[in-house]
């Protein structure tokens, strides 16, 4: 990855370049963004331009020996870190770790480092368990920073959900991001800052990503992704920015359209107050990951705002088509000003409560019935 394919960050790819440049690279940097903003794309490049041999003014030069292990992702003095779970494979947590599923890792982030953390799930087999950085992976990266550098005066740890750190794994790395050994650089990645341990956070520069605009998006989906004009501005306009999203809507996703599916079905039966349709959906909800179930509570809370923009007749702004548009048309008169908090708020605690553990039928059903009366809400 250079910084010329890093959609969008225009300003943050200058500021990083002259950090590089002037030699002012901080040892511990938090790239803080959603999927959509690429952030690990962003730090894959930046490491790549702070061991490059030959830096241009703009980016990496990519034919120096340093740019070329990046090409295969197989640089020594880059390390790699990321949650994991037993899975088929390995089925002992307890030995689990990043080193066991590296293949996978560089396979995936070789193909596109613009990836959700749900895909990243799905190919590691553990859509439906909590993967974490583990106290292995801690102790692996003092063990990496213990040695000498092989080729650059750089050693890069890159660290993918760094708000995946296991709590009582943490502090092995405190003392390291706090006192690391010299021309030691930590580049980590996060969705949400408050979810990452304090501790951690207090010793980190934070990098805030905003999400790309779709003239970016359309850019890069012509020029890179070879897409026709007309239909990349209709993905553009769809995604909103979203560059995770617009990969998806360019490859047609089938997990988008199962997504509204379900909710359409969800949501007829809870304004019916049909209990038995419903116990019988959240049965069937239930049996997916946890990470599945956040993903489709997030796409919940997205047709949540679209009927309101609906409401206040902003159409411009409602980026949906076909069978989604004419279900919003429709299912808009029921969420307004006197109820859109309630679910809004009621979305975001189930969220919450997902990424805990919670138990996904009595979520999903107590979820279901807070609906039922939300809907019955009307204008009047």
């Amino acid at each position: 990855m250079f910084f010329s394919e890093v959609i969008g960050q225009y300003s943050i790819k200058r500021q990083l370049i002259r950090q590089a440049e002037e030699n002012r690279i901080s040892h511990a940097q938090l790239f803080l963004g959603s999927d959509d903003t690429g952030a690990l794309a962003l730090a894959l490049a930046y490491a790549r331009y702070i061991h490059c041999k030959d830096r241009g003014q703009d980016d990496a030069c990519g034919h120096c020996p340093s740019c070329m292990k990046y090409d295969k992702l197989i640089h020594p003095d880059i390390h790699f870190f990321f949650p994991s779970a037993p899975n088929d494979e390995h089925k002992d947590r307890e030995k689990v770790s990043s080193k066991l599923f590296t293949d996978r890792w560089r396979d995936l982030l070789l193909n596109s480092p613009y990836f959700t953390y749900y895909q990243w799930l799905q190919k590691l087999g553990v859509e439906n368990k909590q993967a974490i950085i583990n106290a292995t992976d801690c102790n692996d990266i003092i063990r990496h920073l213990g040695m000498k550098s092989y080729e650059s005066p750089y050693k890069i740890i890159l660290i993918y959900m760094a708000e995946k750190i296991y709590h009582s794994a943490a502090p092995k790395l405190l003392k390291v991001l706090e006192e690391p050994p010299p021309n030691t650089v930590f580049l980590m990645i996060s969705e949400n800052k408050d979810r990452v341990l304090h501790t951690i956070l207090s010793r980190t520069q934070l990098v805030r990503l905003p999400v790309p605009d779709e003239a970016a998006v359309l850019q890069a989906l012509t020029d890179r992704y070879q897409i026709e004009e007309k239909r990349a501005k209709q993905i553009a306009f769809l995604s909103g920015g979203s560059i995770t999203e617009a990969l998806r809507l360019s490859q047609h996703d089938e997990e988008q359209l199962a997504d509204f599916e379900s909710f359409r079905e969800w949501m007829r039966h809870c304004y019916k107050n049909d209990a038995a349709h419903i116990l019988r959906w959240v049965e069937a909800t239930a049996k997916g990951g946890r990470e599945r179930q956040k993903s489709f509570l997030l796409y919940g809370l997205k047709i949540f705002r679209m009927a309101l923009l609906h409401n206040y007749k902003l159409h411009e702004m409602v980026r949906l088509e076909g069978e989604e548009s004419k279900f919003i048309h429709g299912f808009s008169p029921f969420i307004n000003h006197k109820n859109t908090i309630q679910v809004v708020e009621a979305f975001d605690e189930a969220i919450m409560h997902l990424e805990r553990n919670a138990n996904a039928r009595i979520l999903f059903t107590d979820l279901s019935f807070q609906l039922v009366k939300q809907l019955q809400v009307n204008v009047g």
